[in-house]
């Protein structure tokens, strides 16, 4: 029992120190830019959805998603409301941004919460050099179950794995990192073409 409980304390010890090393790291960015290849697997079909772009972060809850594949798609958010163009469709959704996004989101891609105050710390694999950190949303998350969180001995984040209630997968491989970099003036606004048929929610 001595035994097991000494191999217990030093694993939580060990878990908890990645976990914490990881957040520190994470404070110290300010800004983000991420090519990225994103796959989706549902429990129900074999093939999974494919897309891939660019994303853009800054703390503040300001972002930009640029999907270059299948669609043409932007979501771009100036920390308060969020435009979602589809470049094809010609059409645009105006919305807040509390009604598009999560305490998980913000904490991990956007950086506006701590790892800490959002998550759990459930367990640790290793892959050589390689530690995937198990996160568990401390609150409930309709869409998010368990978090996967795959970084490298410089605690750089490799790809990230979400799993939710229904057992779809979502895998974000982080291809290019770019931290820390000066945003152009308008990267997270958008003005749209004349053409485009703008719907507001909540007559924003």
């Amino acid at each position: 029992m001595g035994v097991f409980l000494l191999v217990l304390l030093s694993f939580s010890v060990a878990l908890g120190g990645t976990f914490q090393d990881l957040e520190e790291k994470l404070k110290a960015v300010r800004t983000v830019k991420v090519v990225f290849l994103q796959k989706t697997r549902y429990s129900w079909y074999p093939k999974p959805d494919v897309s891939k772009g660019y994303f853009y972060a800054a703390k503040g809850g300001k972002f930009r998603i640029e999907y270059t594949y299948p669609d043409r798609v932007i979501m771009v958010s100036d920390g308060e409301r969020i435009v979602i163009y589809n470049q094809e469709d010609k059409e645009a959704i105006v919305d807040s941004v509390e009604n598009n996004t999560s305490p998980v989101v913000e904490s991990l891609f956007f950086f506006s919460r701590p790892l800490s105050a959002v998550f759990d710390p459930v367990g640790e694999i290793e892959k050589g050099d390689i530690k995937v950190v198990i996160l568990k949303p401390k609150a409930e998350d309709e869409n998010i179950e368990r978090v996967f969180v795959e970084i490298n001995p410089d605690l750089e984040v490799l790809r990230i794995r979400v799993v939710d209630k229904e057992k779809t997968e979502t895998i974000i491989e982080f291809i290019d990192i770019q931290k820390n970099f000066n945003p152009s003036p308008g990267l997270f606004t958008l003005d749209l073409p004349s053409d485009v048929k703008i719907r507001k929610v909540n007559d924003l």
